[in-house]
């Protein structure tokens, strides 16, 4: 069984997965609207392919009144302005309020930083484990075709398609020419993972641990090729254009982007400067001085 692990993480960690400036912040003035029917989490991932006129953090994202959005208030950096869509996540963005409401994320760590690719913070217990059983816990994906992985792009680190209080910030600022290309590759590269993984199957009974824990993430690959392939048909010149300001569009369709940041860019950049160290999985990413959420508030404009 030790070797199986081995085996599994050895795949797994072939690829690249996440497992999840202003002076001062106001206090929260947000309410849920009279009558807000509560959403129940989503259990089956879902991926949206649009069709409304709705251009999510694709189109030119400013902060209009009534529209939602968080401050993300870290202690000696600054804070991070970031409007949520409630259109492109409703489940998610629905979560994310509750949390920062609650003051969940008071204190919490960033844990994880990688330059020219994302900050992630939120975890329990301040080292990328632990969730949070409130608000429903765990949920699944919500995926729009408009919403993308841009520089400043606000997203759920996910364990095997689930999600829950850990939040990543794409800090990559390397213009992207050909989003398709990379849609491409990762869809091939997904598909002789999942070959892979049903190779390694056929040496197991049905019934079996193994066997289970091997189709989790032949399920995982599966709804990332998905994904993508959604992701791929709606990659036009619009797409390329805003990646010129750099993003990560190989995670596109395979995580929930739910907000983008309209103000702080300098705070992100500040924070993916930082000094890093091994983590204890082996990764150069681990803060080398401990960096901490002072808090998040949600503001309604």
């Amino acid at each position: 069984m030790k070797k199986f692990i081995r085996n599994i993480c050895a795949l797994s960690l072939s690829g690249i997965m996440l497992m999840s400036g202003c002076s001062s912040v106001p206090e929260s003035n947000f309410k849920y609207p009279e009558g807000y029917e509560v959403k129940a989490p989503v259990t089956e991932t879902v991926i949206k392919e649009n069709t409304s006129d709705f251009t999510g953090n694709t189109g030119n994202v400013t902060i209009e009144e009534g529209d939602t959005y968080a401050i993300i208030s870290v202690k000696d950096f600054g804070a991070i302005k970031i409007k949520l869509f409630p259109e492109a996540a409703p489940y998610g963005v629905q979560n994310f309020i509750d949390l920062a409401l609650s003051g969940y994320f008071d204190g919490k760590s960033i844990h994880r930083v990688m330059s020219d690719f994302m900050i992630q913070g939120g975890s329990l217990n301040g080292d990328g484990t632990g969730g949070n059983d409130s608000n429903g816990g765990s949920f699944r994906n919500e995926i729009n075709t408009e919403m993308r992985h841009y520089y400043g792009a606000l997203c759920y680190a996910r364990a095997m398609g689930s999600n829950s209080c850990q939040f990543y910030i794409v800090n990559n600022k390397t213009a992207i020419n050909d989003t398709a290309l990379q849609y491409e590759a990762y869809i091939d590269y997904y598909k002789s993972m999942v070959e892979q993984y049903k190779s390694m199957q056929s040496e197991y009974d049905a019934t079996s641990q193994e066997y289970a824990i091997i189709d989790m993430y032949i399920g995982y690959y599966n709804e990332s090729i998905s994904g993508l392939e959604a992701m791929l048909k709606t990659a036009d010149g619009d797409v390329d254009a805003k990646y010129q300001s750099g993003g990560v569009p190989f995670l596109d369709g395979c995580y929930t982007v739910f907000g983008q940041t309209v103000e702080g860019f300098d705070v992100i950049d500040k924070i993916s400067a930082v000094e890093v160290t091994t983590s204890a999985n082996g990764e150069a990413s681990q803060p080398a001085k401990e960096i901490l959420i002072d808090k998040v508030v949600i503001m309604t404009a």
